[in-house]
């Protein structure tokens, strides 16, 4: 597995966890809300690895139309 792909599970897997947490507060996950969780994970993190792949999984999820 090349780093790239190593990058994209990380990123995935970061997607996943949020959504985890999301869903055991209030049952629902917009994709709005994953990004708005992303974006204060980005803030608020002085990690420079977990701020780029919050970076990325947002550009990930504003991509895709659904």
């Amino acid at each position: 597995m090349g780093s790239g792909e190593g990058d994209n599970e990380k990123i995935l897997e970061l997607i996943g966890s949020i959504a985890r947490r999301l869903l055991s507060q209030k049952g629902i996950v917009r994709k709005d809300d994953l990004i708005n969780a992303l974006e204060f994970l980005r803030k608020s993190t002085s990690e420079p690895r977990v701020r780029e792949n919050s970076i990325r999984a947002i550009k990930m999820l504003s991509d895709r139309e659904h």
